[in-house]
Parts: structure tokens; sequence; C-alpha cells
């Protein structure tokens, strides 16, 4: 196996970052061993789980397999830590095992025991947890920044630029998106949106249709942006009542309501599946439909009209999930996505919500499916699953009107730096 090539998606499967060069074939191990090109070594390549710094014996859970290996670098010949980023060891320092920890990312190539999961280790690799966590927030924060996402609507092979509806607080933006030779190029998996679970990709693999996050300076006031990195994905965002759900709650029968055909939605252990609050739905629907009024049209003490539409079976309880005001928001909006208010990203407001199992789920009940489709048009991978949108298409009951209520969701792709689909902080209820 390439070691580098291994090394990169295992780094990135845990941390989020794409962290050393693909097309430098074993160039970390030459420089870590001028005998490696000569003599094969098994490897183990995974997280530190536990440490016993007497014996210099580590527990590392391999990427590939989960399999937790014991490691013996009782007579490794060096250990190494080296910085995230880095394209060689040039910045690699020297250090003893007694300073790797738990949360540590291991590359450790020596000999396998062929009767149990132990090695010997020869060389030790070694990212910290917490210069990992460095890299991953510094990532995270430039996304925030430079970061932009919408939908492929055309494709320029001549000049190798794109053309992206993107749906912002301020409504839909048509967007131009220009690549170079240098622009990296990451596709997510068909029935994940987690940045951890892409892989590689090129311009070729882009189709009218994929949701894209790009990172890039942008000009002309945003409607231009020269992209660095660009992930993409074939996802598909419908608007749904469901018919039935199988017992094990991993599979749903719905009506999409633009189609008005069957589909098959799919549910798997990463698929988030949260309900809106009443209020939080109630002023969605506003926001579509200035003039719309929930059943009833009753109004509270506090001036707020209650929640009449939708099922309010989730409870009014959601735990503290206020944020900074938003200084855009309109007037009398509050801050957190439990008040009703908005961030000025609905899907970051929608990712706050709590998750709930697939069970809470009823016949008849709307909800907003997300996820990765295939050859089949007619079934769905689940990602992400929105109850208690009745409100929204209470306010715009006409097939444009659906699709602009669609068009208010932005499928919550992970970009390196954060995880999404399955929630990043949590077991999926559904597990």
């Amino acid at each position: 196996m390439n070691l580098v090539r291994a090394l990169t998606a295992s780094l990135a499967m845990s941390t989020g970052l794409l962290l050393l060069p693909v097309g430098a074939p074993g160039l970390l191990l030459a420089q870590a061993s001028p005998q490696a090109a000569h003599a094969p070594l098994d490897q183990v390549l995974g997280t530190v789980t536990a440490v016993n710094a007497a014996d210099k014996t580590f527990t590392v859970k391999q990427d590939k397999t989960g399999t937790e290996y014991s490691v013996s670098a009782a007579n490794a010949r060096r250990f190494l830590k080296v910085p995230p980023g880095q394209k060689d060891l040039k910045k690699a320092q020297p250090i003893t095992a007694g300073q790797i920890a738990v949360g540590d990312r291991l590359l450790a190539r020596g000999h396998k025991d062929a009767s149990a999961p132990k090695l010997d280790a020869e060389i030790v690799l070694v990212m910290t947890s917490g210069d990992l966590q460095q890299k991953h927030q510094a990532e995270l924060e430039d996304w925030q920044k430079r970061g932009s996402r919408g939908t492929i609507t055309a494709i320029d092979d001549a000049t190798h630029s794109v053309v992206m509806s993107a749906r912002t607080p301020e409504g839909t933006k048509t967007v131009t998106v220009t690549t170079t030779p240098e622009t990296q190029f990451t596709r997510y998996a068909s029935a994940s949106a987690k940045y951890s679970d892409a892989k590689p990709s090129s311009f070729s693999e882009l189709k009218p249709g994929d949701e894209l996050r790009v990172l890039g300076n942008s000009t002309n006031g945003g409607a231009d942006v020269a992209a660095e990195q660009i992930i993409s994905g074939a996802f598909k965002t419908i608007a749904a009542t469901i018919v039935s759900i199988n017992p094990d709650g991993k599979q749903l029968q719905v009506t999409d309501l633009q189609t008005k055909q069957p589909v098959t939605v799919a549910l798997t252990d990463d698929s988030s599946v949260r309900r809106l609050p009443p209020m939080m739905a109630n002023r969605l629907a506003r926001r579509l439909n200035a003039n719309y009024k929930p059943q009833g049209g009753a109004t509270a003490a506090n001036g707020e009209t209650p929640p009449a539409g939708g099922s309010e079976r989730s409870g009014a309880h959601h735990g503290n999930m206020e944020q900074p005001a938003n200084p855009n928001a309109p007037a009398g909006e509050g801050a957190g996505p439990n008040r009703g208010g908005f961030s000025g990203d609905l899907s970051r407001d929608v990712e706050q919500l709590p998750k709930i199992p697939a069970s809470d789920l009823k016949p008849g009940d709307a909800v907003v499916i997300s996820g990765g489709v295939g050859d089949d048009k007619s079934h769905l991978r689940a990602i992400n699953i929105i109850a208690g949108v009745e409100p929204l298409f209470a306010s715009a009951p006409s097939k444009a009107g659906r699709s602009a209520a669609l068009g208010m969701w932005n499928l919550d792709v992970g970009t390196p730096g954060e995880d999404s689909g399955g929630g990043a902080g949590g077991d999926s209820p559904n597990k």
C-alpha cells in the first residue's frame, strides 16, 4: 500500500484534514528509514487509545479495520513528531515514547505477530492531537471566512469553470467558480456528507446538480470565486410526505411532493433526523410568505403567533441552543433556533437542533430529506431528514412555492475542520 496515500486518507478520516501529499510515494517512510525501501515492513495506522509508558506499548485502533493493535515500541529505532500539513520530514522533531498520548495519530512500521493483533515497531511517526486540533480549527475558520456553497447549474470544460446557484441569507445568487491546475478537488461518498468519508477527485467528476463547497477568494461582489479547494457530491433534496416506516426505522416510503412519485429512503447509522420547533417553522414560513398565518391565527401574550401548523410531539424544550444575536436578523427575531431566530445560515441553525430517532416520525408527516442518489432515482440514501416543516409547505402550497421552500435548504455537508451529516459530537439516535 502506498504509505503516504494511506496516511493521508486515514488522517483525513479522523481529523478532516488532508495533511500529506498523495503524489509523493514513500516520502515519509524513505526519510524516516533508508532501509525502508528495501525491507518490506508491516504497518499500523490509527489513533492511540491507550498508553503504557513503562514498557513503551501503545494500543492503536487501526483506521482500516477498526482492530485495536498492541504496538510495542521497545525496540523502535526512531520516534518522530510530524507537524500537520508538512510534505516531508524537514520539520519533524525527535520525541520519546513518553511524549505519545491518547488521541495522537500514530503510524508504526515493523513486524506483525501472525497469531495476534500485535506489532513490534521499528519506526514510529506521530501527529499529536493538540497539533491536529490547532490545524483543525484554523481550517474551519478559513472555510467559515472564505467558503461558499451552492448547486452546479453549468460546467465549462474549456475554461475549467462552473456556474453554481448559491443560496445565501440575501437570496439566491449566481456565482462563477474558476479553477486552476493547483485547485484541489475532493468528492463526497454517495451516502455520506462527512468530509472524513470524501475521496480525492478531479474537475472531470463534476456534474450539473452537484452540491459544492468552495474555498477561495471572491471578487465582483461575490459573483466570482477563484477556487483553491472544491468539494463536490451528488446529493438531492426533496419535499415529501411519509407513507410508511419500516419497524426497524431503517427505511421510509415517501411521496415526493413535486414529482408525486414514490421514493424509497434508506437510513443508516449516520443519518440525522431532526424536527423544527413550531416557532422556528412558523418564522421560516413567514420568510416564504409574509402573509402566512398558522391555523387558528391566535396571538400569544408575548406577541408571537403560537404554533398551530405541524406536529409538536418533539416538545417545547430543546436545551440551551442560544447563539449570539444576529445583527442582520429582522427586528424581533431571537438568536437561537429554539427561539425561532436565525444566525443567517439556516443549515447551521438546524444543525443545533437535537437529533431524534426515526421512530418519532409517523405516516403523514411532512419532511425535507437530503441524501445521496445513485442510478436509481427512486431511491435516496438519507443524510438529513427534517420534520416539522408543515408550516413551510402550507405557506407555499404551489409547486413553485415548494421549489422556493426547498431553495432555503443547503445540504449540511462538511468541510475540512468539521463533520456533518451524522453530526459531530454525538452518536446518531438511529444506531
